[in-house]
C-alpha cells in the first residue's frame, strides 16, 4: 500500500488563513496612541483605519496630557503634562509603571524622550531646559542643556537631538549626548513652534501654532514652504507613519488627526480618527507589532514556498 496518499498536505493558503485568523488584532495591525489634554487618556487607534479601539492609559500623577513618546523596542510610553510630572506605562498593556518629577506644581513638562543615554529626558518649562532622569529609579541625573518653554524633541537622522522652544518660535540641536550646542534656527514672526519630525529624504517638519502651519526645512535649515489643514488651529504633534509613509498631525481645535501625502503634502483626510475624539487631543505615536512565533513561522513558510517554486 502506498502510504504517501494518506498523508495530509495542507496548501501554505490554507495554513495561513486559519494562522491568521487566530492572530490577535493588534498585532496584525499596530497601534495608534493620541493623547488628550482633556480627557488625560491616551486612547488606542487602529493605525490606518482610525478606527477607536478603546481608552489605553490613563494619567495616574500628571494632569494635562502633552507629548506621548515610545522606546525604540515599543514597550514603553512615556506621556508629559501641564503639571504633575511625566507619567510611564507599559506600551503593551497599558499599566503604569511611575512617575518621573511627580508633584503637584512642577509645571508643565511637555515631553519625555528615551534617550540614547538609556535614561530619560524631560522637558521642563518650570526650570527652562531639558533634564536627565534615570530610567530605572526614576532620580535626577543632571541637566542636558538649558532651553527656554522646551515643547516636544526628537533624535535626527544624524543622531543629534532636535528641541522644540515654543515661547521663543525657534528649534535647538544639540549633541544628544553631552548636550553641547550645535546649531539653532528660528520660524517665521509669532510662530511657537510646537513638534518636529524628520522624512526619510532629510527634510525637517515643525508644527507651530498661532500661525497654524507645518513649516518645510531641508538639511541646512532653509525654509522651504508649509502646510496646513482644513479647520485646524492648533497643530500639536507630528508623525510619520511606519505603515503608510504619510504624515499625520494632531489639531486642538478641529480635535482630529489630519494626513498629509509626503510628497505633495496635500491633505489626504482631515478627520483620520473614528469617532471624533469631542475633546482637545495634543500628540500621537505609533506602535509597530513586534515580531511573534506565529509572524516568523509564517515568514519562514513563505520562504519554504517560494524556495520550492525555484526548484
Amino acid at each position: 500500500m502506498n502510504t504517501r496518499a494518506f498523508v495530509f498536505r495542507p496548501s501554505f493558503r490554507a495554513l495561513a488563513v486559519v494562522m491568521a485568523a487566530v492572530m490577535p488584532a493588534a498585532v496584525a495591525q499596530g497601534q495608534l496612541f493620541v493623547s488628550s489634554d482633556f480627557f488625560d487618556v491616551v486612547s488606542e487607534y487602529v493605525p490606518t483605519l482610525g478606527a477607536l479601539v478603546g481608552p489605553f492609559a490613563s494619567s495616574v500623577n500628571g494632569s494635562g496630557q502633552l507629548a506621548v513618546k515610545l522606546n525604540a523596542a515599543g514597550t514603553r510610553m512615556l506621556v508629559g503634562h501641564f503639571d504633575g510630572g511625566v507619567d510611564e506605562f507599559d506600551a503593551i498593556s497599558g499599566a503604569y509603571i511611575k512617575t518621573y518629577n511627580g508633584g503637584s506644581g512642577v509645571g508643565t513638562q511637555w515631553a519625555g524622550l528615551y534617550a540614547p543615554t538609556g535614561n530619560v529626558y524631560i522637558s521642563s518649562w518650570a526650570t527652562n531646559d531639558v533634564r536627565e532622569y534615570d530610567a530605572v529609579t526614576g532620580a535626577f541625573i543632571r541637566v542636558v542643556t538649558p532651553v527656554p518653554s522646551p515643547a516636544d524633541m526628537r533624535i535626527g537622522p544624524n543622531g543629534n537631538l532636535y528641541i522644540c522652544g515654543f515661547g521663543f518660535g525657534f528649534v535647538m540641536e544639540v549633541d544628544a549626548i553631552t548636550g553641547a550646542f550645535v546649531n539653532q534656527w528660528s520660524l517665521p514672526a509669532q510662530a511657537q513652534a510646537n513638534d518636529i519630525e524628520f522624512l526619510p529624504s532629510g527634510e525637517i517638519l515643525v508644527t507651530a501654532m498661532r500661525s497654524n502651519q507645518v513649516y518645510r526645512y531641508d538639511t541646512s535649515y532653509n525654509l522651504l514652504g508649509s502646510f496646513s489643514g482644513t479647520g485646524w488651529g492648533n497643530p500639536h504633534g507630528i508623525e510619520i507613519s511606519p505603515f503608510d509613509g504619510n504624515i499625520y498631525v494632531v489639531d486642538g481645535v478641529s480635535s482630529q488627526v489630519h494626513m498629509f501625502d509626503p510628497v505633495t503634502f496635500s491633505e489626504l483626510n482631515s478627520a483620520h480618527l473614528t469617532p471624533s475624539p469631542g475633546g482637545k487631543i495634543v500628540d500621537l505615536a505609533f506602535r509597530v507589532p513586534e515580531p511573534t512565533t506565529l509572524g516568523l513561522l509564517l515568514s519562514a513558510l513563505a520562504w519554504v514556498r517560494v524556495r520550492g517554486k525555484r526548484r
